[in-house]
Order: structure tokens, then C-alpha cells, then sequence
């Protein structure tokens, strides 16, 4: 759940930099950052896709097998809730388009959005912790998926980091730039990222160690 935390935390960031072209010239340091967040970020992606999947499909089995249809359910969330806040996102854009500015949602429906992004993520997440709670697989799956977190983990956490370096810097150089001229955001943004990093951090760290002592059992 942190982990799908700091990954809309940066997702928002994304959108309000650099899909804007937000991108101050005579300083590097900016685009560097932009660089080193988007390879972090795929690096962590695909690290839960590779490592996630293995133990999804393990349990998605034995749910099917012992026909547990509540586990059924927990375990397809990650399909379930992507696709209606797809939906959701592609009803509002429609309905609140304004063209006027340069046919976006405008501020207000874009921070719905983000709530509700942010609202479906505990949702995405908490789903197959609960059917893993409820299974308890074992086997190398469980080890691979662990130490897939692990890298997740770190990959976004050092994604957070080069949004904060960015968000600092556009601050410091873009003052002129919309919204970079108010220092409430940052003081929410970069908070939420550290305590985000910290938090999946510690419990990757916890999975890895917990995943060794029964392996050495």
C-alpha cells in the first residue's frame, strides 16, 4: 500500500511537470531529474510486475481450486479497480472538458481526479495483501515476490527522491512558472513522498528478513 502510495504521489507529479514541459533552461539538474524519475519508476513497475505475478497466479489458483470466491475477489482488484478508475477518469474528461484551456478538466475536476486515483489505490493494493493474509502461500513465489518488493521499493523510492530534487528545483528556478510561486504544495508534496519511501522501505526490508528466517527454519 505504500508502494501505491508514493507511485500516485509521483504519477501526480509526472502530470504537473513534466507532461506540462516544465523544464527551466540553463539548468540541468531539472531534466537530470526528470531522466533518473522515469527510469526509476519502470525499473520499480516492472520489478512488481515480474515478481507479483508468479504468487498472484499461485493464489489466483488456489483460490479457484478450494472455491474461495472472497479471495476471488480480493485477488482481482488490481484488474478490477485500474479499469473503473479508467472509466471513471475517461467520464469526467468528457463531461468537464473545457475548451477554453486547452480542452483540459480544469483545476477543480483535476484534483477530483487525484483524490479518487488516490482513494482506488489503498483499494488496488489492499486486495491481494488481504487474500495473502487469508491463503498464506508458500514457496519460492513468495520468496521472489518479496525481494521483487524489495527492489520495488527502492527503485520508487529513489523515483521520489528525484521528483523532490525536481519540484525543489522548480521552485528555486521557476517561480514564473503556474503554481511555482506557492510554497504550500512542496510542504504537502515532500513530506507525504518521505514518510511514502520510508514506510515501503521498512516494510520491504521486514518481508525480506521475515521470507529468510523461514527459508533458514
Amino acid at each position: 500500500m505504500a508502494w501505491t502510495g508514493l507511485t500516485g504521489l509521483t504519477l501526480v507529479f509526472a502530470q504537473l511537470t513534466q507532461a506540462q514541459g516544465y523544464r527551466p533552461p540553463g539548468h540541468p539538474m531539472i531534466g537530470w531529474s526528470y531522466w533518473v524519475f522515469d527510469g526509476a519508476v519502470l525499473v520499480s513497475v516492472l520489478a512488481v510486475a515480474a515478481g507479483g505475478l508468479p504468487l498472484w497466479l499461485l493464489m489466483m489458483r488456489r483460490a479457484r481450486r478450494e472455491r474461495r470466491p472472497r479471495d476471488l475477489a480480493y485477488l482481482l482488484t488490481p484488474v478490477v479497480v485500474p479499469a473503473a478508475y479508467l472509466a471513471a477518469v475517461v467520464v469526467t474528461v468528457r463531461l468537464a472538458r473545457h475548451a477554453a484551456v486547452n480542452s483540459g478538466v480544469g483545476p477543480w475536476w483535476f484534483l477530483v481526479l487525484i483524490v479518487l486515483g488516490l482513494a482506488a489505490g489503498p483499494a488496488f493494493a489492499a486486495g491481494p495483501g488481504l487474500a495473502l493474509c487469508r491463503l498464506r502461500p508458500r514457496g519460492p513465489a513468495v520468496g521472489l515476490a518479496v525481494k521483487a518488493a524489495g527492489l520495488a521499493a527502492a527503485a520508487m523510492g529513489l523515483a521520489g527522491a528525484a521528483s523532490m530534487v525536481a519540484a525543489v528545483g522548480l521552485y528555486r528556478w521557476a517561480p514564473l512558472y503556474a503554481g511555482y510561486h506557492e510554497g504550500w504544495p512542496l510542504g504537502i508534496y515532500l513530506p507525504a513522498v518521505l514518510l511514502a519511501i520510508v514506510v515501503a522501505t521498512v516494510s520491504a526490508a521486514r518481508g525480506i528478513r521475515a521470507t529468510r528466517s523461514t527459508t533458514a527454519a
